[in-house]
Parts: structure tokens; sequence; C-alpha cells
């Protein structure tokens, strides 16, 4: 189970990378998805090594290394997470320029997620239409009733 929850953590950490980071060069899935079974394994190993050793019992050496994994593999990615402006996300955040709220909203939308600012959007597109039909409708009536 505690491999599991470990899998969910870097599964999460990608997750995270892709959508607040959303312009990404050809091989960045590729190099993702490598360092994260790459990452996999050895908390796999790590795991099984600490249960065996019986300090994986405890709670909090546990949560020190949940913790250690995800500082030391969202280190690891973001270094390596290929932009397509050539500088990485690190050397971005390491400068100050974070993920904007339009970064946020184009992850998603790569991801096929729809945020709620466009649901809302479309939503107020379609009543303009409807509205703009009812009243050409009121119009078209009105002129055959007054011939």
């Amino acid at each position: 189970m505690l491999i599991l929850w470990r899998g969910i953590l870097i599964a999460l950490c990608c997750l995270a990378v892709v959508i607040c980071y959303p312009y990404y060069g050809d091989n960045a899935m590729r190099i993702m998805f490598t360092w994260a079974g790459i990452a996999f394994v050895i908390i796999t190993i790590l795991t099984i090594v600490s249960k065996a050793l019986l300090i994986g019992k405890w709670h909090f050496f546990n949560t020190i290394l949940d913790i250690a994994i995800i500082i030391l593999f969202l280190y690891i990615l973001l270094n390596i997470f290929p932009q397509l402006d050539g500088k990485s996300p690190y050397s971005k955040l390491k400068k100050g320029v974070y993920p904007t709220s339009e970064d946020i909203d184009v992850g998603l939308a790569n991801l096929g997620l729809r945020t709620r600012k466009e649901t809302v959007g479309e939503f107020k597109q379609g009543l303009k239409e409807a509205s703009n039909s009812i009243k050409e409708v009121t119009t078209l009536i009105q002129q055959e009733y007054n011939k």
C-alpha cells in the first residue's frame, strides 16, 4: 500500500509540472515518464529495504522519506523538463517567473480538462445567440402581423 501511495505522489508531481508548464518540447513527455519510472523503481527498492530493516514501520520515517522523495523528484524533473523557450522550469522559478493562471488554463486544456472560465464563457455566448434568435423571431412575427 505504501508503494502505491508513493507512486501516486510521483504521478501527482508529474501532473503538476505538466499543468503549470504547458509549453514543453516534443520529447518532454517521454523524459517525464522515463524519470517517473526510474523514481518508482527507486521508491520500490527503498520501501522494501526500509521494511526489511524494520524502520519502515515508523510513521515519522515514512513521512520524512515521502517528503524527501517529492522534493528530490520535483528538483530533478523541473531541471530536465524541456520547454519551448529553452529554459528549464527550475531556472524560471529561480528568477521569480511563476506560472500564471493562463499557463494553468493552457495546461488543463492540453490534458483535455476544461476550466470553469471556458465553460462559463461558452454558456454566456450561447445565451447571447439564443436571445438574438428570439429577437429575430419576434421582429419577423411583428412584421408578418403588421401586413
